[in-house]
């Protein structure tokens, strides 16, 4: 509980002009010489207080309108501690919202209050703090006065254990006395409310599950974001948390490897070849910790180092296709074989020609590779 007596500088209701443009006008203020106003807060949890408070003082102008009056009001506010959200120890900003009546002369209205200030608590024990603040008063009766009181005064702390975070729990008690914390793990705090207070949390701004201590899994594959290599794939623990190719897999880029063919002398890819490039890509970007080495190739017609160079086209016009439709530039390389790895005879065994043979022979290959296993050429 917080006792408070305040000298207050009370600005009075403006005879002419905008109440807000005279926020500041000092010389229209009504400035109290003595203490005139006294309240009470209790602090109710969670950095709310509930605060009653009295005050009087004798107005002797509305704006540059002369008068002489005796003010009274009496309040009830609910305040919002912001050091909760700023972790302050000394400065501490508050907010608050309530209602009251106020008296001006012997006419009286109810009114709506609207306030922010900031106290500052001195010496070691903090049972002292001067307190800074402004209230707007609004009042829906016609004959009532809209005004400010604007206050400096002593705040005394009494009747309550010392408390320097604010978190509701008794320093005495208090696990962690200068951070904010919850009563559930006496006092300290848990900053991403996972359940797992700071101290024991590896990851204490991030919500995370106990089983690592506090940081998240969050494709809940048995693999913590930090050290898994795919956190949004739900993969193994042998491959890094990332899903491994199945040997399914392997075997229908084997087919499709063997059905992607090229005209003689030729690296352009047709319409089919497109159509199945776009399963190759879409597979792929499936098990998107592995990479893929285009390996292009072609039949025994022509000069070697002619076959050579043309298989690097080959290889180098299928990576371009699956960069340009979205596969990332790292995962994917090229590389020419020319024609020393045939699949099928050049020619027949009376040594005329095989086209069916040499057509086989113009064509890619695929090689995976794992982030923990190499996986071996598909061909």
């Amino acid at each position: 509980m917080e006792l408070t007596l305040w000298i207050p500088f009370q600005q009075g209701g403006v005879g002419s002009g905008d109440l807000f443009e005279e926020f500041l006008t000092i010389n229209h203020w009504n400035i109290a010489p003595y203490p005139s106003y006294i309240g009470v807060k209790n602090y109710i949890g969670a950095g709310f207080s509930f605060r009653t408070r009295f005050s009087f003082n004798s107005i002797k102008q509305y704006g540059d309108t002369p008068a002489s009056d005796n003010y009274y009001n009496v309040d009830g506010i609910v305040s919002y501690n912001l050091n909760t959200l700023f972790k302050g120890k000394t400065l501490m900003p508050f907010l608050e919202v309530g209602g009251g009546y106020s008296i001006f002369d012997e006419q009286g209205a109810g009114y709506f209050n609207l306030g922010a200030g900031v106290e500052i608590w001195l010496g070691p024990k903090k049972k002292t703090a001067l307190t800074l603040e402004t209230i707007y008063k609004n009042t829906g009766e016609t004959y009532g006065v809209k005004h400010f009181q604007h206050l400096m005064g002593l705040a005394f702390l009494f009747g309550a254990k010392k408390d320097l975070d604010g978190d509701g729990i008794p320093d005495k008690e208090d696990a962690c006395p200068e951070v904010a914390g919850i009563a559930l793990f006496n006092g300290c705090p848990d900053t991403d409310r996972d359940g797992i207070q700071d101290e024991e949390d590896d990851c204490p701004n991030t919500p995370g599950i106990p089983a690592f201590n506090g940081c998240p899994d969050t494709d809940g594959d048995g693999v913590k974001d930090l050290e898994g290599q795919c956190p949004d794939e739900a993969g193994t623990i042998e491959n890094d948390g990332c899903p491994e190719i199945t040997q399914e897999i392997i075997e229908r880029l084997q087919e499709i490897g063997k059905i992607i063919y090229f005209a003689t002398n030729d690296s352009k890819l047709n319409e089919r070849n497109n159509q199945i490039l776009d399963e190759v890509f879409n597979t792929l970007q499936n098990y998107s910790s592995y990479k893929v080495v285009v390996e292009g190739h072609t039949d025994s017609s022509g000069q070697a180092s002619f076959n050579q160079a043309l298989s690097e086209k080959r290889a180098n016009s299928v990576m371009r296709y699956l960069i340009e439709k979205g596969m990332s530039p790292s995962r994917v390389s090229a590389k020419g074989y020319g024609e020393t790895r045939p699949i099928a005879p050049n020619s027949n065994p009376d040594g005329s020609d095989n086209p069916e043979g040499r057509a086989k022979n113009r064509r890619v290959d695929f090689t995976v590779t794992g982030t923990q296993m190499e996986i071996n050429s598909i061909d």
